[in-house]
Formats: structure tokens, sequence, C-alpha cells
């Protein structure tokens, strides 16, 4: 899988759930070899601070779109 310009990819459900939920634009999944990746524009937001917060335990988001967005992205991840 190759990374485009201006993209931020990862495998992780929940980070991802919570860059949707902070605001950054998914642009699509991708699958290989049966995982899929999470695909995020990354123009359009300070993907290293967002990323830094959700380690740091310091992101903030609110919990009921996380939880949707939680739940959206499962059942992405289980289409066959």
């Amino acid at each position: 899988m190759s990374k485009k310009p201006g993209e931020f990819t990862t495998p992780d459900l929940y980070f991802a759930a919570y860059l949707q939920t902070a605001g950054v634009e998914m642009k699509r999944t991708d699958r290989e070899s049966g995982r899929v990746h999470f695909v995020f524009d990354a123009t359009i937001a300070n993907i290293d601070e967002l990323k830094t917060a959700w380690f740091n335990n310091t992101g903030k988001v609110a919990a009921q779109p996380y939880a949707h967005n939680v739940k959206s992205l499962k059942s992405v991840v289980h289409m066959t």
C-alpha cells in the first residue's frame, strides 16, 4: 500500500474514530492482507498534534460522537 502526499493512514480503529471526532476527514479505507487501514486527509488538520494528544491522554473529543464513530468504523472493518 502506497501512501499519497497529504494523507495519513492508520490501522488503529480507535485512533481513527478519535481523528474523525476531532474533525479530520476520512478519505477512504484500504484493505491489505485482511487488515483495514483508515486513510485521512492530513492537509486539513495537524495530525502530529492530534497524535501527541492521543498518546499523552490529553486529547479532548465529545464522548457520544466518539462512540458513534467507533461503532461506524467497526461496521466498516467487518464488511466483507
